[in-house]
């Protein structure tokens, strides 16, 4: 398989697109009944989905850099955003270098509502880099 059909796999695509979704959702329930943190469970399919988004990422980065350019310019925009949102879904994990950052005591961070509405963010994200690479 080559990169080009690798970076655009739908499988690829739309796995971190609905595993951010399940994880606002996640997030959000949890916000709701009153939770400062979220679960080991939660933490580590955040990981997961973010592995994911890195092996669907790592080929559009090799194309980028081989010469390959997307129709639309927009597409490294929402790219470069989904990397940053990406790097924060990390760093925000408990023991991460962001969060000790944002959040130095410890119940001052209500992890619940920043995750909820950083991987619905996300999600959001991956479907505007989709479309500004698949639809003309």
């Amino acid at each position: 398989m080559n990169l080009d059909r690798l970076h655009s796999l739908g499988l690829l695509v739309w796995a971190p697109v609905i595993g951010n979704a399940l994880l606002a959702v996640w997030a959000g329930a949890a916000a709701l009944g009153g939770r400062r943190t979220l679960s080991p469970i939660f933490w580590a399919t955040v990981l997961v989905v973010l592995a994911i988004l890195a092996v669907q990422a790592v080929p559009g980065i090799l194309l980028f850099i081989a010469g390959a350019r997307p129709r639309r310019g927009l597409h490294l925009v929402y790219a470069l955003l989904v990397l940053l949102c990406g790097v924060a879904q990390y760093g925000l994990r408990p023991g991460g270098a962001l969060r000790r950052v944002v959040a130095p005591t410890p119940g001052a961070f209500r992890e619940p509502r920043v995750m909820a509405l950083l991987c619905l963010t996300q999600a959001a994200l991956i479907v505007r880099a989709w479309m500004t690479a698949a639809l003309d």
